[in-house]
């Protein structure tokens, strides 16, 4: 079922003219690992190959629309990082959930991925990393059942800033995100369809800072999420929630959409134990109706 090559086929759509103008094609193969079953190579025309881990739980059952969600590691680092430090597998197992651990593009011997105005090196060679997404999902679409009311991504630090591009500019694909470390980073960021966002991150983090700034020159986590919440049309002023290990602060976007901030005040950089939990609670109560 996984194994075959995959090509999209094309689609064509008619005006009232009668012109049938075809849509843009994207040609793609894909091979997976005889030693591992779960790590695939996908070449999208056009881009250098890259490989993704699939996880399906042993509970999916062809014919029954199933959550995907797609995880997004941080700089210098691979998918089975992610997948170990958040321990999504056991959780997704248990929740009946098709996993996705994408790698990122390893330049100079160290990954990265293109979200935007970070990170190097993918930003220096123009990745296209939201295409190489879109395409992971159609080619999971052509084998699968994948229930399009739930296509999730989560990443963490240069990953959760690449979850955000995705809800920028793949929202008709992408329903929900979750950002753990992160920052909207995406200049250009116009969402078509409304796509909720939980941020989880650290007071103390160094390295992305709360308040902004830091080694990649990251906007404060208050203003990423703000601006997509005002790109989603949410209401202007979010609820805040001061409580003595973390602060909440929510904006109530149309029709159940939601963008959420959570601060842990004694937290750094870190995947810390609970996030994983919290994050799935998220994404489970807000599917795209």
């Amino acid at each position: 079922m996984w194994i075959r090559a995959a090509v999209q086929t094309p689609v064509t759509t008619t005006t009232t003219t009668t012109t049938t103008v075809p849509e843009p094609i994207t040609s793609y193969t894909v091979s997976v690992d005889e030693t591992d079953q779960t790590l695939h190579t996908i070449t999208v025309e056009g881009m250098q190959p890259r490989t993704f881990f699939l996880n399906v739980p042993a509970s999916y059952t062809p014919g029954t629309p199933t959550p995907l969600l797609l995880a997004f590691h941080s700089r210098t680092t691979n998918g089975k990082e992610i997948l170990a430090t958040s321990q999504i597998l056991s959780w997704a197992a248990a929740m009946n959930i098709i996993v996705v651990a994408v790698n990122g593009a390893v330049y100079e011997g160290y990954s990265s991925w293109n979200a935007g105005r970070c990170c190097t090196n993918a930003t220096t060679y123009e990745e296209d990393d939201v295409l190489l997404t879109s395409t992971i999902i159609s080619y999971l679409e052509s084998r699968a059942t994948i229930d399009a009311s739930r296509v999730w991504a989560m990443g963490h630090s240069n990953g959760g800033m690449m979850a955000y591009r995705l809800a920028c500019e793949l929202s008709e694909k992408i329903t929900a995100v979750a950002v753990v470390a992160g920052a909207l980073v995406d200049d250009s960021c116009n969402p078509t369809k409304p796509v909720s966002v939980i941020h989880l991150h650290g007071n103390l983090d160094p390295t992305i800072p709360f308040h902004g700034g830091g080694k990649f020159e990251t906007p404060s986590v208050y203003h990423s999420s703000a601006e997509f919440a005002k790109v989603n049309q949410c209401n202007i002023s979010p609820a805040a929630y001061i409580m003595p290990i973390k602060e909440k602060i929510q904006w109530i976007c149309k029709t159940g959409f939601e963008v959420l901030i959570v601060n842990y005040q004694d937290a750094s950089h870190q995947w810390v134990d609970g996030y994983t939990e919290q994050i799935l609670q998220f994404l489970f109560a807000h599917p795209r109706k």
